[in-house]
């Protein structure tokens, strides 16, 4: 199976699962992301006390949402980007089935950078053109100094059109021009300081870094983490000048909720929110792999 999922406590592990092709993003595999987090954004989030439960309903065919998802692929590469035998056809087909397939790409990209659950990509190796952009598209990249990135598509006579977005949102136009117009391989040290990858881990330690940022994400309140993301895309949508009415709104919205209440009565006596784990948890390593 090219997309492996594992649930580890609240947290959903999906597992890039194709080394043969590099993950290279078949249509098979676009597929795959595109029907895993839409159905995700489907989900209801956890309760406050489903939350803190040792094993939620999180996992393939559950009814609820992962606090966190954790985006990694096995092997050395983290994904080659485009399937270029697929590209290639997608280029001599009928205008209208060309394009229908570069929607349904960037459909997939969109899926997991709106998912409610913050998604968080673990990069161990090569992320390619398409697979760059599927970094972007996570709200959090962690990085291992190995890793390397490369917006590749101008060598092949391409642009980055679906990701182009992700990207630009991240970098801004100017650091995106130069990376996709030179389309020049740049390392993780750097992707870090272009903003590119949020946490650099240290040698030896990428699983370690991956798990003090999810359990960071696991002190936030389920429904309050996808309501952050929506406000931060609304924030970005309206402008500073024509956003005070829409923040003042979800702010009232936000604690007026169940969640909300509850935290801030927990607060008030001085323990911790209802949803905040006993125990932690661990990224296992992918079969045959130690931890990295």
């Amino acid at each position: 199976m090219a997309l492996r999922q594992q649930p580890a406590g609240p947290v959903l592990v999906v597992t890039l699962d194709d080394p043969a092709s590099r993950h290279a993003l078949s249509a098979a595999m676009v597929a795959s992301l595109h029907g895993l987090f839409t159905d995700l954004a489907g989900r209801e989030p956890l309760s406050p006390g489903e939350a803190g439960a040792a094993q939620p309903d999180i996992g393939p065919g559950g009814a609820r949402r992962p606090r966190a998802v954790v985006l990694r692929a096995s092997g050395k590469v983290f994904c080659a980007g485009a399937h270029l035998g697929e590209m290639a056809e997608a280029g001599r087909a009928e205008p209208a089935a060309n394009l229908a397939a570069a929607v349904h790409l960037g459909a997939m990209f969109r899926a997991i950078h709106d998912c409610p659950a913050p998604v968080i990509a673990r990069v161990q190796g090569g992320a390619f053109g398409g697979g760059a952009g599927l970094a972007a598209a996570c709200d959090l990249v962690v990085a291992s100094p190995a890793a390397q990135f490369c917006f590749s598509e101008a060598k092949l006579g391409l642009v980055p059109g679906v990701i182009s977005p992700l990207v630009v949102e991240r970098l801004g136009v100017a650091r995106a021009r130069d990376l996709f117009l030179t389309a020049r391989t740049f390392d993780a040290a750097e992707a870090y300081r272009l903003g590119l990858v949020d946490r650099l881990a240290p040698a030896g330690g990428l699983d370690e870094a991956v798990e003090k940022v999810v359990d960071d994400l696991l002190r936030g309140g389920p429904a309050a983490l996808g309501a952050a993301k929506d406000l931060l895309g609304a924030v970005a949508r309206l402008g500073y000048d024509d956003s005070a009415q829409e923040c003042a709104g979800r702010i009232a919205v936000a604690r007026a909720t169940p969640e909300a209440q509850a935290a801030l009565a927990a607060f008030s006596e001085r323990k911790p929110a209802p949803w905040v784990p006993t125990g932690g948890w661990r990224l296992q390593p992918c079969e045959g792999e130690e931890r990295a």
